[in-house]
């Protein structure tokens, strides 16, 4: 059995500082990912850095303003870095069967091979195979479900090792709705509204959270965005926004559902842009015929370039 995280945080000189264990719970990453982390920090930029460690007491600790500037671009970059897929896999019939040949080319990858790899080095991370199809040289090969592919891509993060945002340890079941770790990455706004307002740091990461979807709509990234924003698992925040969006349900003023579709599709095409198959994408995240959603999409073009309030 794993032992115990101790995570430590202090304030030595007016400067915060943590240990290895905070860094872990704060992350979810495992000791090797975390040892790894400080181990290859001269081949992060330098104005991210992970922090150097400092010995206090017989214990290593690290800066944790520099530490959490790190994991932000450090979460930022591993975004960034994953492939992107072909725009016409999310055009195609979710039902449709594609060989593993056709499913890599969809996902950009350059190999099939890169697919056999995560299904025998991943299990779970990648779709499984619903069956066989006859291939290029007539031997059977392994077949994909578009849907499942489209489902990898939306949610695939960049992370080579697939699963990610997993406490560790003893942790791993720890309870989703007030995880140590999200108050920790609020803390210092807590500790500034504590004169205001009794708050937890749940209630102030729904508050965010509420205040993002009022902004710029619901959408599915949402989430990945509040973690990367304040710090904190996303799955903590996936909690929370699913709190947010109950509440925004309850007291929003009822709406017909061409209008809600209309606000969806207008929150989506100011975090996608007008891409091509938008109205289908919609209907898959969304449920409904991609039909009505292309009438969605054309009410919140209409909103985009109404100049009128």
């Amino acid at each position: 059995m794993p032992n115990a995280l101790n995570p430590q945080r202090r304030v030595v000189g007016g400067r915060a500082v943590v240990n290895r264990d905070w860094i872990r719970e704060f992350t979810g990453a495992s000791v090797g990912s975390a040892a790894r982390w400080y181990k290859i920090r001269l081949e992060q930029p330098a104005e991210h850095r992970h922090p150097e460690k400092e010995r206090i007491e017989g214990s290593d600790f690290y800066d944790e303003k520099q530490f959490r500037d790190f994991y932000r671009w450090f979460q930022q970059d591993k975004q960034d870095k994953v492939l992107k897929a072909d725009p016409a896999l999310h055009e195609l019939d979710a039902e449709e069967v594609v060989s593993i040949n056709r499913a890599a080319e969809l996902l950009g990858f350059k190999r099939a091979s890169a697919i056999r790899k995560y299904l025998v080095s991943n299990p779970g991370y990648f779709p499984d195979s619903v069956g066989e199809v006859e291939g290029p040289t007539g031997r059977l090969i392994p077949a994909f479900r578009v849907g499942d592919l489209q489902d990898f891509d939306t949610k695939r993060t960049g992370d080579k090792l697939g699963k990610v945002g997993r406490r560790p340890g003893a942790q791993a079941e720890a309870p989703v709705g007030r995880p140590s770790a999200l108050e920790e990455a609020l803390a210092a706004e807590l500790g500034a509204l504590a004169g205001e307002e009794p708050l937890t740091a749940t209630d102030l990461a729904i508050r965010y959270a509420a205040e993002a979807i009022e902004r710029s709509g619901d959408h599915p990234g949402l989430a990945r965005e509040l973690s990367v924003q304040y710090g904190g698992p996303q799955r903590s925040w996936k909690y929370v926004v699913h709190t947010a969006r109950e509440q925004h349900a309850a007291v929003a003023p009822a709406l017909s559902d061409a209008d809600r579709r209309a606000d969806i599709a207008l929150a989506a095409l100011r975090e996608r842009g007008d891409v091509r198959g938008l109205a289908a994408s919609l209907a898959r995240e969304h449920g409904g015929s991609p039909d009505v959603w292309s009438r969605a999409v054309g009410a919140a073009r209409s909103k985009l370039t109404d100049p009128t309030p």
